[in-house]
């Protein structure tokens, strides 16, 4: 119910239920429907919603307030169900009263008109048509917390939708490459978020300096490059984990997509993390991943030019590294202390 009302934040409505299962919401003078149905087909957890009238539980009334809904006058079927027993009164006396009613002002054609749903509850009966399909899935929260590996790409956002749509709310954590955290804070990363606050409005970031990295790392192979980010990465975002109670870190990683995606690399890199690390992305093709992006309205943002992290080229990277050589160059180049110097440059917004 919360995920609800902070996707409604601003509408105008005079009342949500939980009523057997569903949320109803109760509309007044001046509300936007269109607008409740638009920001409600985007919340994870919500399989489907229609716009419809409350009747009595009584079959003239239900007739009529079907009639009202049905102005086209459509041919429809009748498709009733009961939440609560109710004596002498259940969806088949609902299905039998429009057989037998006389001028209903449309035709019944049980086996494929247009659907009007009757939905018989103890206190009244919902009537309405026109499903809208919801994303579905899990209430963001459901799953617990998440910290979110956020890049300017067009991977990670998509993965993050993944991971609301399964419970997990999302802790964005952003790797910059300017001279301070106040720019990477009008850079188009917090938009990207915006953007995918359509599904969750409530998130919140943390953004987080590279250059101490880089510094840190001057005089190591530059092969290993990319493995020991994604390593200073994990181990941050489990830093960030513990502060905020998350239990998981979810990355826009797929497999075998670049030569840091390799089963080698992404073992190497994770070796010594203790907090579940979540791929969505693992088995999804680039073609895939861009059809997501525009789906979900992150695409044009993800492909403006921005001087990403993970985005930077190394010539020949390694592909296959092991765990045990990678740590030893971690620990070689006090990376460990790096990262807390990290730490205290981080922003919260």
């Amino acid at each position: 119910l919360g995920n609800v009302k902070a996707a409604l934040k601003g509408e105008k409505y005079s009342d949500i239920k939980n009523e057997y299962d569903r949320f109803v919401i109760y509309t007044s003078k001046g509300t936007d429907v269109r607008g409740i149905e638009e920001k409600l087909s985007k919340v994870p957890g919500i399989s489907n919603l229609a716009h419809g009238t409350i009747a009595r539980n009584d079959i003239n009334d239900i007739i009529e307030k079907a009639k009202s809904l049905n102005r086209d006058r459509k041919s429809v079927r009748i498709e009733a169900h009961r939440s609560h027993k109710i004596a002498a009164f259940n969806s088949r006396d609902v299905i039998s009263g429009f057989i037998k009613a006389k001028d209903l002002g449309f035709n019944l054609d049980m086996a494929s008109g247009d659907i009007i749903y009757v939905n018989v509850t103890k206190d009244h009966s919902m009537v309405y048509m026109d499903k809208i399909k919801g994303i579905g899935g899990l209430p963001v929260g459901a799953s617990g917390k998440a910290v979110v590996l956020l890049s300017g790409g067009i991977d990670s956002p998509v993965a993050s939708y993944y991971a609301m749509k399964r419970g997990l709310e999302p802790i964005y954590l952003h790797f910059h490459t300017f001279p301070n955290n106040k720019a990477a804070l009008q850079s188009k990363i917090p938009r990207i978020i915006s953007v995918l606050s359509k599904f969750y409005p409530n998130s919140r970031a943390y953004y987080a300096p590279a250059h101490i990295f880089q510094a840190a790392i001057a005089g190591a192979p530059t092969k290993y490059e990319l493995v020991l980010f994604k390593k200073f990465m994990y181990r941050m975002a489990e830093r960030i984990a513990k502060d905020e109670g998350a239990k998981v870190i979810v990355t826009g990683e797929s497999l075998g997509q670049v030569a840091s995606q390799t089963v080698e690399n992404l073992t190497s890199s994770q070796q010594g993390i203790n907090t579940l690390i979540v791929r969505p992305l693992i088995g999804m093709n680039k073609e895939e991943i861009i059809g997501k992006a525009i789906g979900i309205g992150t695409y044009e943002l993800s492909i403006q030019e921005y001087r990403d992290v993970c985005s930077i080229k190394i010539r020949n990277p390694a592909t296959k590294t092991k765990s045990a050589s990678i740590e030893r160059l971690y620990n070689s180049y006090y990376l460990a202390d790096a990262l807390e110097k990290t730490y205290t440059k981080l922003s919260r917004a």
